[in-house]
């Protein structure tokens, strides 16, 4: 079987899903080559499995560019990642070449300018015409791929509910293999102020500044450490906190992360109960899981499929059930805290692994292979 992944993601990036599924165990049974984006190349670059494609070309000359370095004829199927523009290109080529064609979208990106609006309160009907507008061509588009990937069953019940084609759920998760040899972590001290550990994106929309100011309001010996890479107000909002409990990081890469994560109590996945992240499947929280460290997260439907209440520690996403909880964990004996991590490390193993979620998208996209080429011959070019 011969895939093309067209990601939306640029050259040099590290997106676990993308090299975690796709790049990794996927390519273990079937041939596999991942297509990003750089803003100052004027032509195709093949380097091995990774081809790096002109940014321009997500929105024309696709087709031609892949052409020159690809014999497009042999592929069987081609996922495009986000990028409704390059589907678009791409279902122009479908007939012509000969293979399926899958869209894989993993988060409403047009749909964020609309509830960013409506919390701003600034430009909505303009920004909701757009958007209403944008669905219904963006509707059209997909409702011609052959298959549809979304992260989760809320994502296709949202966004998809009339889309009658075979849909595959990939949610976020974690590559096993690819964690410390310390994984699971030991157990902290027990002395010391208790440490808690957010990674990721900072903003607004998000409420990360509302999350942090709980922290604040909460009397107790504990470290609240933010390592983002995001420079916005939000981020403003937090280093003006005047609590030398809370420190802002910089970012620092997935495996340096995972290493410092050996030195925390709890880490920090709770975000904001709305249709923008009901649907999603925030990876970090899997992440901290995967090291066996437990987290303190609200009841959304990703993580309720995952993690119960002897795994996870829930609480709704306000200031004062925010504070009740941390006063609870740092009430905590940090062996409790261990064997809550433990359990959900056991959970993520069995739902969230990227290893055998490959497994299921295999099967999947077999089933999706041309009329005229069979699984034997397909599985034979690879």
């Amino acid at each position: 079987m011969n895939i093309l992944c067209l990601t939306d993601q640029f050259d040099g990036a590290d997106h676990s899903a993308i090299e975690g599924v796709f790049g990794k165990y996927l390519a273990e049974r079937a041939e596999v080559q991942l297509g990003f984006f750089d803003r100052s190349a004027d032509r195709a670059a093949i380097r091995g499995k990774r081809i790096v494609l002109p940014y321009a070309c997500k929105h024309r000359k696709m087709l031609r560019t892949l052409e020159s370095g690809l014999d497009l004829k042999r592929l069987d199927l081609v996922v495009v990642r986000n990028f409704l523009p390059v589907l678009g290109q791409m279902l122009k080529g479908r007939d012509r070449y000969g293979y399926r064609l899958g869209f894989w979208h993993s988060f409403p990106h047009d749909f964020r300018r609309v509830h960013e609006a409506r919390l701003e309160k600034k430009a909505v009907s303009r920004k909701t015409l757009e958007y209403a507008w944008k669905r219904f061509r963006e509707e059209r588009r997909i409702g011609r791929a052959d298959f549809l990937i979304t992260m989760s069953v809320a994502f296709r019940e949202t966004f998809h509910p009339r889309l009658q084609k075979p849909c595959f759920i990939l949610p976020m998760g974690v590559d096993f293999k690819g964690l410390p040899s310390s994984a699971p972590r030991p157990i902290p001290p027990t002395a010391g102020p208790k440490k808690f550990i957010y990674s990721g994106a900072v903003d607004g929309l998000r409420q990360s500044a509302d999350l942090a100011r709980a922290f604040h309001e909460t009397p107790g010996d504990f470290i609240l450490d933010f390592y983002t890479a995001s420079r916005n107000p939000t981020v403003r909002q937090i280093a003006e906190l005047p609590d030398p409990r809370i420190r802002l990081l910089p970012a620092v890469p997935r495996a340096e992360l995972f290493r410092l994560m050996g030195g925390y109590d709890v880490g920090l996945g709770l975000l904001p109960n709305n249709e923008l992240y009901r649907v999603s499947s925030p990876t970090k929280t899997f992440e901290y899981y995967a090291l066996g460290l437990p987290a303190l997260i609200n009841p959304l439907p990703e993580y309720r499929e995952v993690f119960d209440d002897q795994m996870a520690f829930y609480c709704d996403f306000t200031g004062e059930a925010i504070r009740r909880r941390i006063a609870e964990l740092l009430a905590m004996p940090r062996e409790m805290l261990a064997q809550r991590g433990a359990r959900g490390r056991a959970a993520v193993l069995a739902k969230r692994n990227y290893q055998k979620l490959a497994e299921g998208l295999f099967d999947f996209l077999r089933a999706r292979l041309p009329a005229s080429r069979t699984p034997t011959q397909a599985e034979e070019r690879s």
